[in-house]
């Protein structure tokens, strides 16, 4: 880890998810935490994510497949929100999760169909439709 992979690492993840983010992971170390903080930023963003082989989109839709894969829908939704900042159309995020569906089953695809729809709909882009009234025959 240098000063300068921790410089570029900080500014890349300000570049994807806004101030607030790296502001609050870095007002929250404390002095155990901080060699931690440090070298996450500076070796994920300031090496992996600078590098040009793949876009920013691409490399968005790459993590957002692991982090389904790995069923870790917290993180997941940060990184829905970087990868909409990176220009990944809400179409690939669904299409994400059907593809998923098949490598990764139903259950995992599914918490992540229901991830993407809620920060789609946080971020004001899909508002979830209202279910239609039950009729009489569904009441039954």
């Amino acid at each position: 880890m240098t000063a300068e992979s921790l410089k570029e690492g900080l500014a890349i993840q300000k570049e994807i998810f806004g101030d607030e983010f790296p502001q609050r992971a870095l007002d929250r170390r404390s002095p155990l935490t901080r060699p931690y903080q440090e070298l996450l930023v500076s070796f994920t963003f300031g090496e992996i994510w600078k590098r040009k082989v793949f876009a920013r989109d691409e490399r968005s839709l790459v993590t957002l497949a692991m982090l389904i894969a790995l069923n870790r829908p917290e993180q997941l939704r940060t990184h829905i929100r970087g990868a909409l900042n990176n220009g990944v159309p809400k179409e690939k995020l669904v299409e994400l999760c059907i593809h998923a569906l098949a490598y990764c089953g139903a259950p995992l695809a599914g918490t992540a169909m229901n991830v993407v729809v809620d920060e789609l709909e946080k971020a004001g882009i899909e508002p979830i439709p209202a279910l239609p009234p039950l009729t009489a025959a569904v009441k039954k």
